[in-house]
């Protein structure tokens, strides 16, 4: 229950007109509402020896190949875990579990012992378990083989629905973590980047956080792209213009500051600069207007003319005085060039449509009101700049300028020391830009889990980055509903009007599945953004590219959250017999009516008019075969208000008579036909 809705009952104006019966039920309410709120997910602890590592996780499920880490601050080698947290039903059922992986697995639910199993995980499943509607604590224990990978899945089945990974939605946490300080801590000090100044002696090792190795934007041909006066006016308060940067303040807040920001900038723009000045490419502002609705930039963003838009989006509000002519057009067709860790993505924009973007941009920024109360820029002395930017140490950060970091304190020098109140908030160096409680959360790290600098897994860098390049801003992501679907309507009066999007679903995919539902190597090949054909050609949305954000780690770390390994098990040769049946199931004639919303190939869907279908022939290259079948079982249990239809009974029966109306052998013909090289 959120607050709102407790807010709302009102006992007072109820209980005149109530029963005793309707009484209790409103003390019941209230009690609810004041109860502590769960958060979602399940408390994992790994032990390994005497060492043990605790975090939050989305499932208790685990992939971690032969010789891998098992979880940062952890080393290779044999390791076990435990998960808590509470089991969650909507309504009473009666529920069989069973395990999938290797190991050893003990599962424990309201205190009983429900199944016990090790080897290899999966010949066994409990005694049917009645559960009522509400929450049940769980434990589960878990132990690695003694070699190979360690792999584990928990599933469920019952009468309505065949056994199936327990989804995220039914996992919570009855209070919220007291780890979450500590691992926020070690969040913050990878993406501010102090490992660039503060050096370890022998380095992070090759299973270190990839973050450490990100770089900042490069400075060559700033002289080229950026305006002088806005670059000035960045370097003397950055979080004036975003809120959210890494970049720390390296000048006093006071006229002095001012000199020294301007010398810096007049260095940066007269050294970096080329002997050709770009031309700026003429645009179409209107189309612009469209295309920047049409590509949801509003989920991470806001409207162009925004200073604070809500949500912690980027505002976009110096856009017009921060580029030189030309210089925006280049950046959004390939934002990684000179910033190779942006959080902007690629969105492989055509030249026409990345001049028609930034001329919309500029158009709504040019006039921005932004900082009007800001004095004049100085005069900047670029001798003076060059000392500025070498006694702060800029090089330490961006490629191409002079630095020395020997004279400042190495890594095991600032570890031995509280980083609860330290020079780096406030001091010659810079104030960096952190969030309250900084200092605390720093600290937490510091004593209790810093070796997870060094020893990181996919797993747990996927979960940073689902955050950091603001995933679910654009995409649901287990119980969370998608930003974009709140904030979309914002820029919808920059779009040319027309009927497209009435006509073909532009609903963008959930996130909650899909390490579990696409091949890794596809996976990583649509978060590269290298993907081609792209599989829904008829949504205005684009799915992005991040090539410099480690796809395949991505990917690998997808895949690992729910138990899976980077490699799916290879299909055998298709039986030529059931892919025959395979191919009359899907058709319109004998079958389900596939085809009606999903083409094959160069054969167009026949008749999808208000919804379509991924191409066929991409279904075998993109899904799993296990979440194939399940999805098949009954789309509605992975995506509520799908327009797929459910085609299986509780019998695990359809209508069709094919091999004696068996829904899981009719699915595995259709899997069949769609491995099949000729289809």
């Amino acid at each position: 229950m959120n607050s709102g809705t407790c807010g709302d009952a009102s006992p007072t104006g109820i209980i005149s007109h109530t029963s005793t019966r309707s009484m209790f039920r409103i003390l019941i309410f209230i009690l609810l509402c004041l109860a502590p709120l769960s958060s979602a997910g399940v408390r994992a602890t790994y032990s390994q020896g005497t060492k043990t590592v605790s975090q939050d996780e989305r499932l208790p499920a685990l992939f971690v190949p032969a010789n891998g880490l098992p979880a940062p601050g952890l080393k290779a080698g044999q390791f076990s875990t435990s998960w808590e947290g509470e089991l969650v039903v909507s309504k009473r059922q009666r529920l069989y579990f069973s395990f999938e992986g290797r190991g050893g697995a003990t599962l424990t639910i309201n205190g009983e012992t429900v199944l016990e199993e090790s080897g290899e995980l999966g010949k066994e499943k409990s005694a049917r378990l009645r559960l009522n509607a509400g929450a049940h604590p769980f434990e589960l224990n878990y132990e690695a083989p003694s070699d190979g990978d360690a792999q584990f899945r928990l599933l469920w089945e019952e009468r309505s629905f065949p056994t199936e990974p327990i989804p995220p939605s039914a996992f919570a946490m009855p209070e919220a973590s007291p780890l979450q300080l500590a691992h926020h801590g070690r969040d913050l000090f990878a993406r501010h980047l102090c490992s660039k100044c503060h050096q370890p002696s022998d380095g992070f090792g090759p299973h270190a956080m990839p973050e450490l190795a990100h770089l900042p934007p490069i400075l060559a041909l700033t002289g080229d792209r950026l305006n002088e006066p806005w670059l000035a006016a960045w370097i003397a308060n950055p979080s004036a213009f975003r809120p959210d940067t890494n970049m720390p303040r390296l000048v006093p807040d006071n006229e002095t500051g001012r000199q020294e920001a301007s010398d810096m900038a007049a260095y940066l723009i007269e050294t970096f600069r080329s002997d050709t000045t770009p031309s700026a490419p003429q645009g179409d502002s209107q189309r612009g207007g469209t295309l920047y609705h049409q590509l949801a930039c509003v989920s991470c963003h806001g409207t162009p003319g925004e200073t604070s838009p809500s949500h912690g989006r980027v505002p976009l509000a110096h856009v017009g005085k921060k580029y030189q002519a030309g210089a925006l057009a280049d950046f959004l067709k390939d934002p990684a060039r000179l910033a190779p860790h942006t959080r902007m993505p690629n969105f492989r924009l055509s030249d026409e449509e990345a001049a028609d973007l930034a001329s919309f941009l500029r158009r709504e920024t040019s006039s921005s009101t932004a900082r009007e109360d800001a004095p004049p820029p100085l005069k900047g002395d670029p001798v003076r700049g060059l000392q500025l930017i070498e006694e702060r140490q800029c090089g330490a950060c961006h490629a191409g300028l002079r630095y020395d970091t020997s004279a400042l304190p190495s890594f095991e020098d600032i570890a031995s020391h509280s980083w609860a109140e330290t020079s780096c908030y406030e001091g010659p160096h810079g104030s960096l830009n952190l969030p309250k409680e900084a200092g605390k959360a720093l600290e937490a790290f510091r004593t209790t889990h810093l070796s997870a600098l060094r020893q990181d897994t996919p797993a747990d860098y996927t979960r940073r980055q689902v955050s950091n390049l603001r995933c679910n801003a654009c995409h649901s992501y287990d119980e969370a509903p998608a930003l974009l679907a709140s904030v979309h309507p914002e820029s919808a009066a920059f779009a040319i009007a027309d009927d497209h999007g009435e006509k073909l679903e532009q609903t963008i995919p959930s996130l909650t599945y899909l390490g579990e539902m696409l091949q890794p190597d596809y996976l990583a090949s649509m978060l590269a953004g290298t993907v081609q054909p792209r599989p829904r050609p008829w949504l205005e949305a684009r799915m992005p590219g991040f090539a410099n954000h480690f796809p395949k780690q991505l990917a690998h770390g997808l895949a690992a959250q729910h138990g899976l390994g980077p490699v799916d098990t290879p299909d055998a040769p298709s039986d030529s017999e059931l892919a025959e049946i395979g191919r009359d199931l899907i058709s319109s004639e004998k079958g389900f009516g596939c085809t009606t919303c999903h083409g094959i190939g160069d054969q167009a869907p026949t008749a999808a008019f208000e919804v379509m279908g991924i191409n066929f022939e991409q279904t075998h290259e993109r899904l799993r075969k296990d979440f194939f079948h399940q999805w098949m079982h009954d789309p509605t249990r992975i995506t509520p208000g799908t327009k797929m239809p459910k085609y299986a009974d509780n019998k695990g029966e359809t209508n069709l008579p094919a091999l004696d109306h068996e829904a899981e052998a009719q699915f595995e013909a259709i899997w069949q036909f769609l491995n099949a090289s000729e289809k």
